[in-house]
């Protein structure tokens, strides 16, 4: 793995990319995150990117960024493609376009020692709720609180910007948070290693598509990725990847680009 800033596309004779450099952020599993033991790169994003270049006939290379890094990375061709868990909203395709290979369910969690303190997400309001600040997530509980706070006269909640899924995770076991914001797909493995400590609080209050992000001006590029995307689909890799990382319930049904089949 490289810095970004050294990340160059590898061409051979005849000009056609042999290298696909892919840029993540490993703090966010079971989508890309460092395996304790090893150091190695793993993850179900990480998996499917692999997956993807081996049918474009390409290899990785892998790039470690900054979340806020990732969009310009592609802007600026430092990067191929972009991948960590990053929804596919309609403000993100104005700079770049999303293969769409999976939905995400935004949750609120909280401590299982603390479930009681939430019988319902009402509760929440005027709560510190924690959430990585360089996300759609701040904005996505601040709208939340207004329809569900504000709204009925109720205190608003309190946002806590944190540094990503890890300090959020850290904000929320020092009581600087009540709850905090993550993807519910996250939840179950993060429970295996820490002895099934959190809890999810009623349902998912957004629900948005997870976006391997790349250049916009580039659909030939784009066409490459979803074809390669639908034939691991038909030969039943796609499914053997959700399975090996517990996401079946997230599986999208057809390959897309900005939403459209």
């Amino acid at each position: 793995m490289i810095g970004l800033g050294q990340a160059t596309g590898i061409a051979n004779a005849q000009g056609a990319k042999t290298i696909l450099n892919a840029a993540t952020v490993p703090k966010y599993p079971p989508f890309e995150f460092k395996d304790p033991a090893s150091g190695k790169l793993i993850g179900f994003d990480v998996d499917i990117v692999e997956a993807i270049a081996a049918r474009i006939g390409v290899k990785v290379n892998w790039i470690d960024s900054s979340f806020d890094q990732l969009i310009s990375s592609v802007e600026t061709k430092r990067a191929d493609v972009i991948v960590a868990g990053m929804a596919d909203t309609p403000e993100r395709r104005e700079t770049v376009s999303f293969l769409d290979y999976l939905h995400a369910n935004t949750v609120f969690f909280t401590l299982r020692a603390n479930a009681a303190r939430f019988p319902d997400l009402d509760a929440l309001c005027g709560k510190r709720v924690a959430t990585a600040r360089r996300t759609i997530w701040p904005a996505a509980v601040e709208k939340w609180s207004d329809e569900h706070c504000t709204a009925a006269g109720k205190p608003a909640v309190v946002v806590v910007g944190t540094d990503g899924s890890p300090d959020t995770r850290l904000q929320l076991n020092q009581g600087r948070a009540d709850a905090a914001v993550q993807g519910a797909e996250t939840i179950p493995y993060q429970n295996t290693i820490e002895g099934n400590r959190y809890v999810i609080l009623g349902k998912p209050f957004l629900v948005q598509d997870m976006g391997l992000g790349f250049a916009k001006d580039d659909a030939p590029f784009g066409l490459k990725l979803k074809q390669a995307l639908a034939a691991l689909m038909v030969d039943g890799s796609y499914q053997e990847l959700l399975r090996k990382w517990d996401l079946t319930g997230s599986a999208v049904e057809q390959a897309m680009i900005n939403g459209q089949p």
